[in-house]
């Protein structure tokens, strides 16, 4: 199989470059090669589906308004034969909370994103209780509100965008690559355990937390490792107003799912690696305790399901890397490493990897400080306050 743009991963960010292609005309011309076809461990369909533009980086706020609108429009835009898309897009807001001492970088970040025209409320705490009576507002010093942010089923998104993409003329194919064959010049072609060879004139690196195993076939060192995290769905017993998607600086995230919640407290000290197994008591000893700290009235809450899923953490600085091998082969790219937030930037970024591909620059967002130059350089280009 040949194809001139070969994209090795067919998750959401694959699947989102390889749609964004297809609308540049080169649909016909790019093959996705993906391991895991029904999407059974991948962390796209494991994601909280959230879209916010509540960050201090102007790269990360842009790549967020981008996505939000597209996922706005998401359900008639990626229609397929006249077969609409729906996501479940819900636009319910996102709270941020700053409940351990963090609220001057909180406050630096809602200026910056009110300058880039986020549309978002700073809240003391009594504003705070006052909109949402059911949370706990006492060690809160203040809070931001941006009511236009929201959520999304991911794995819905996941189907949409392969299925624009394939209607599109670009071909998805099942197989696990087992070697990245190159010379002195470019990478050639990407083995596959089947036997299959996948010929190409341009590589792009997308394979989430297992990018790192994909660039060292090439001598490429990407910083990007799994971070497993646990999720959980749940239900609360007494009745709870609708609340938006609630993160704190301690930790906690979670957001109104259907008839229940879904969310966690993440476990930054675990090592990094792979990990499927739910903990003995996590929930029990860390998530609930907090869940009712916050919200008093999910003290009577009821777990239903936990899960795992795995960020594709950036250990320079939990920022992207994106876009050509700075002093490797110069037709290997990568888009990886968005450390918990793929699915909120998937449209934007697939739309200047598909940018870059196709004209050799970035047209609408200048995505170059996310670039493999500051690993060389060990540059860390990171996000202030919550992650």
């Amino acid at each position: 199989m040949k194809a001139g743009i070969v994209i090795v991963g067919g998750g959401i960010i694959g699947a989102s470059i390889a749609h964004h292609l297809a609308e540049a005309g080169a649909g016909a011309d790019t093959v996705v090669i993906e391991r895991d076809p029904t999407y059974e461990w991948a962390a796209t369909p494991r994601g909280s589906g959230g879209i916010r533009q509540l960050f201090s980086l102007p790269e990360n706020i842009e790549l967020s308004r981008y996505g939000l609108a597209f996922y706005r429009d998401f359900e008639t835009a990626m229609a397929v034969a006249g077969e609409p898309a729906p996501i479940g897009f819900r636009q319910q807001g996102y709270l941020f909370l700053s409940d351990r001492g963090g609220h001057a970088d909180m406050e630096a970040n809602f200026q910056a994103q009110a300058a880039l025209g986020v549309e978002a409320q700073l809240l003391d705490a009594d504003a705070i209780q006052s909109r949402f009576p059911a949370i706990t507002v006492d060690d809160v010093a203040l809070g931001v509100f941006s009511p236009s942010d929201a959520w999304i089923d991911p794995h819905a998104a996941l189907m949409g965008f392969r299925a624009k993409a394939r209607a599109g003329g670009v071909r998805f194919h099942a197989g696990e690559v087992t070697d990245l064959e190159a010379d002195d010049n470019a990478v050639r072609r990407a083995h596959l355990a089947s036997g299959e060879t996948v010929e190409g004139e341009t590589f792009v690196l997308c394979g989430g937390a297992w990018t790192a195993a994909l660039g060292a076939m090439l001598g490429w060192d990407i910083p990007i490792e799994p971070m497993s995290r646990e999720s959980h769905f749940f239900r609360a017993q007494d009745e709870i107003e609708d609340l938006p998607f609630i993160k704190t600086e301690s930790d906690l995230a979670f957001r109104p799912e259907g008839t229940g919640y879904t969310g966690g407290v993440p476990e930054w000290s675990t090592p990094a690696g792979w990990n499927f197994e739910l903990s003995q008591n996590h929930f029990e000893t860390v998530v609930w305790p907090a869940l009712a700290r916050r919200v008093p009235a999910l003290e009577t809450l009821r777990l239903e399901r936990s899960w795992r899923g795995h960020y594709a953490r950036s250990r320079l600085d939990f920022s992207p890397i994106f876009g050509p091998w700075s002093g490797g082969l110069a037709n290997a790219h990568v888009c990886s490493g968005f450390s918990g937030h793929g699915i909120m930037h998937a449209p934007g970024a697939g739309r200047a990897m598909a940018e870059l591909l196709t004209t050799g620059r970035y047209q609408s967002i200048d995505l170059t400080p996310f670039g493999y130059q500051r690993v060389l350089d060990e540059t860390p280009y990171r996000e202030r306050g919550i992650v």
